[in-house]
């Protein structure tokens, strides 16, 4: 008999193979719905709750890097996904770069993240949303549809918002674009 952890574990591994099988099956997408945001908006000020080995991703923590938040739920494989492509890219970009998932789940479920944090091998934090972020009217506007991808420059300005799948080369391109050498 297996532990509800292994079960858990076996099925997210299940999860993602079948995420990147059907992303590496799938036909070319139209192009993406990604676009710039207004080139010079203000700096968003956020905070979500720290994460469960203590990272705090706020504004001020990541000001001065190119930052990149992507809001998912854990259950979605195009987010598992996503987040997996970000984990294998922001390495490349430590230390210019950093990197959160946002997680749009009652707060219950936040016990949960640590196991999908080390499942995924993420090497960024794993935090559950604010309420207002969950309900629509926090720091990123409206969010409801995941998972959204969003950069920040190093000012904390947003420079780049895409949502539904995403490729490494489109990602890496906005990322590159938001944290100059």
């Amino acid at each position: 008999m297996t532990s509800p952890s292994n079960r858990c574990t076996c099925w997210l591994a299940f999860a993602i193979s079948l995420a990147t099988v059907t992303s590496a099956c799938a036909p070319a997408s139209a192009p993406s719905a990604a676009a710039p945001a207004a080139p010079r908006s203000p700096p968003v000020d956020f905070a979500f709750p720290p994460a469960d080995d203590g990272r705090v991703v706020n504004s001020e923590t990541t000001r001065g890097r190119a930052t990149v938040l992507v809001f998912i739920t854990t259950y979605d494989m195009v987010s598992q996904l996503v987040v997996r492509r970000l984990g294998e890219l922001i390495v490349r970009f430590t230390p210019r770069a950093n990197a959160a998932a946002i997680v749009l789940e009652a707060p219950r479920y936040a016990d949960l993240l640590p196991a999908y944090r080390e499942s995924l091998g993420l090497p960024f934090p794993v935090v559950m949303a604010d309420f207002a972020t969950q309900q629509g009217t926090g720091y990123f506007g409206d969010i409801d549809k995941v998972p959204v991808v969003v950069i920040l420059d190093r000012d904390g300005r947003e420079v780049w918002r895409h949502q539904g799948p995403l490729g490494a080369p489109e990602l890496e391109s906005a990322l590159k674009s938001a944290s100059p050498h």
